[in-house]
């Protein structure tokens, strides 16, 4: 599995908020409240003390307090809550990077990841392989330097590695337009991948020092945890040219899961013939 402790209260609250924001809840927020009191009371270790009478005097206590032989709404409440819960995983979010569901028989919700990782690192979700059908994100690099030139040289592998991956990846890749726009901006993996719509994510920081430069990358699961990652010291030469080689020498390197069944050994020196013949030079 993908991960063996269960998500952090982070990642709880964070689908607490995509809960919120669902077609299932927008017009339900006292079934939301009722959600969000169960949820935040398990965070904060309190869980097992959740009883129809707690739930009743926190929400539905009216002048008199909550009496559960006369009234049956936190009841009525909690299987409304687990249908609606069940509607929303089935449909929106179905891919969300973390499950919160209400078990018969208890106020206490449960918590879930929604994925986990065959043995070529590919992202299995209710057990079927999704390398196919959902897609692939390539965030800006990041550069580790204030220097316009850095970044210029950034945002070129970012481009070229988007180009490379659209013509050899069987993953359908996010449009740059939407990635651009997390560019010196901060996020969280989470919330990108929801928006994004896919389950991985490449990431790539880039550093220099004299004419040397380093490029580190990782692939991230939904919820931002690494599940490769690999470093690549940078070609010298026209700027131009030393992307292109980077950029086909990250797919080069990538899991097989996000190439599928296309080739990519010769990547390498189909981008060397490309500079000898267009740029006239060695690489």
């Amino acid at each position: 599995m993908l991960k063996s402790s269960p998500p952090d209260a982070e990642s709880v609250r964070a689908e607490l908020t995509h809960l919120k924001d669902s077609s299932e809840f927008v017009r339900c927020s006292t079934l939301y409240t009722f959600l969000r009191f169960i949820v935040d009371e398990t965070l904060v270790g309190r869980g097992d003390t959740l009883k129809e009478l707690v739930v009743g005097d926190a929400l539905y206590h009216g002048r008199n307090g909550y009496d559960p032989r006369i009234d049956s709404t936190v009841r009525v409440e909690a299987r409304r809550l687990r249908r609606k819960l069940a509607g929303y995983y089935c449909g929106d979010g179905e891919r969300n990077p973390v499950r919160i569901n209400l078990p018969v028989g208890t106020y206490r919700p449960s918590f879930s990841w929604n994925y986990s990782q065959d043995q070529d690192g590919g992202i299995v979700v209710k057990g079927e392989r999704l390398a196919n059908r959902i897609g692939l994100a390539i965030m800006p690099f990041t550069p580790l330097a204030t220097d316009d030139e850095l970044d210029s040289f950034a945002d070129g592998i970012t481009d070229e590695l988007i180009f490379a991956l659209e013509q050899h990846s069987t993953l359908r890749l996010a449009p740059r337009m939407m990635v651009f726009q997390y560019r010196n901006r901060a996020y969280t993996v989470p919330d990108a991948a929801r928006t994004l719509g896919v389950v991985a994510m490449l990431h790539g920081t880039l550093r220099r020092d004299g004419a040397r430069r380093r490029i580190t990358v990782e692939l991230t699961d939904p919820q931002g945890f690494i599940t490769w990652s690999d470093r690549i010291d940078g070609f010298a030469g026209d700027p131009i040219q030393a992307q292109e080689q980077i950029a086909q020498e990250i797919v080069t390197r990538m899991p097989s899961w996000v190439m599928g069944d296309r080739p990519t050994t010769s990547l390498s020196q189909k981008a060397k013939r490309y500079a000898q013949d267009v740029f006239r030079c060695e690489p």
